[in-house]
């Protein structure tokens, strides 16, 4: 290669460099806007796209003969379709789940989520996998085109139906039986609670209690309550959980039922909410930075909408230092959010 030509190459590569950041920091306040809730990979999708033309124009103005241009856009032409054809099975592939997974809105930081066997909370929605942490306060890493091919479970926010199942023999009465079942869901605290006949068995009727909890973080823990609670009420009043087939090779009278001999004590409420910030802490963290980012967002828009709609300059003037203040004030405790988060991952908490 001449030396002019190859002067001229670099100053071509030079140029779409200096295009590229050019491009890049003065579409910085739209990117950053475009990095919001509805599409949080604006930032990534658009700074690929500003490097992808600038590769392409460096290549078109080289100073190398049409032939060579040609070949080696074809050559990158070739690339990039073998990398949307390996989509499906390559990191391409999870990021494209990803982008999916954030359109559809299915769940976000600290949402309750079952897949297959795991059940646990969103501590982490990455572009390429998703992080849940379980109630042994593990952390298990999730592909995200799993999460798009398996069936995805979403605790609802506004609240859940809990249930417990459990067969009783058809010597007692479904009515005695339905009253201490609302009455034991409606000690642990569930509202709008019912109970639904199931099925006829052939020696015991099953039953299911239904209750809704408000509280969707509590979850687990009114879980494992509320089967005390069916339990307990139902040893209380003498209703025996087990059906008339079962066989003991003790004896006992004809009329003895299997409910424990101990006195039933009233139970005294414990706080079943900490066992929750302890389990799931690291979830509980990344919801509270989610909502964070999203009040942030709101203040970014309303902030926008104020300029455009406000004819007082001065109320427009007080009102967006207002904003802005508390725009700071979450910036700020976000900074600190994510030293704390680094600092704990250092220290491999």
């Amino acid at each position: 290669m001449r030396p002019m030509d190859f002067l001229g190459s670099v100053i071509v590569v030079l140029g779409a460099v200096v295009l590229v950041v050019s491009v890049r920091l003065l579409f910085n306040r739209s990117i950053r806007k475009a990095s919001s809730k509805s599409f949080p990979y604006h930032r990534q999708l658009l700074t690929f796209a500003i490097v992808l033309l600038g590769l392409f124009l460096a290549i078109g103005l080289l100073p190398i003969e049409h032939e060579v241009k040609g070949q080696i856009l074809s050559l990158l032409g070739v690339l990039i379709s073998a990398i949307i054809a390996l989509s499906s099975t390559t990191l391409v592939g999870n990021a494209m789940a990803g982008i999916m997974l954030r359109l559809m809105h299915e769940f976000r930081a600290g949402d309750f989520i079952e897949v297959e066997d795991l059940v646990g909370r969103v501590t982490d929605f990455g572009i390429f996998h998703t992080e849940i942490q379980m109630i042994t306060r593990d952390v298990v890493s999730l592909p995200n085109m799993l999460l798009v091919q398996k069936a995805v479970k979403v605790t609802r926010r506004g609240g859940t139906f809990l249930h417990v199942s459990v067969s009783i023999g058809y010597m007692v009465p479904h009515e005695e039986v339905e009253e201490a079942l609302r009455e034991a869901a409606e000690t642990t605290g569930l509202t709008d609670t019912f109970v639904f006949i199931e099925g006829l068995l052939d020696h015991a009727v099953k039953y299911r209690v239904y209750g809704l909890l408000e509280e969707f973080s509590e979850r687990l823990s009114k879980t494992s309550e509320l089967h005390r609670a069916v339990l307990d009420t139902l040893h209380a009043k003498g209703i025996e959980i087990a059906s008339p087939s079962v066989m003991d090779r003790r004896e006992y009278p004809s009329d003895h039922a299997y409910i424990p001999k101990r006195r039933m004590q009233e139970r005294v409420s414990e706080n079943q909410a900490a066992i929750e910030e302890l389990a799931f802490d690291k979830a509980v963290e990344a919801e509270s930075i989610e909502q964070l980012h999203q009040a942030e967002t709101k203040l970014v828009q309303s902030l926008e909408s104020l300029d455009e709609n406000t004819t007082d300059k001065k109320a427009a003037k007080q009102q967006r230092e207002k904003i802005e203040g508390k725009i700071k004030q979450i910036q700020g405790e976000l900074e600190i959010r994510k030293e704390e988060q680094a600092e704990k991952k250092e220290s491999g908490e």
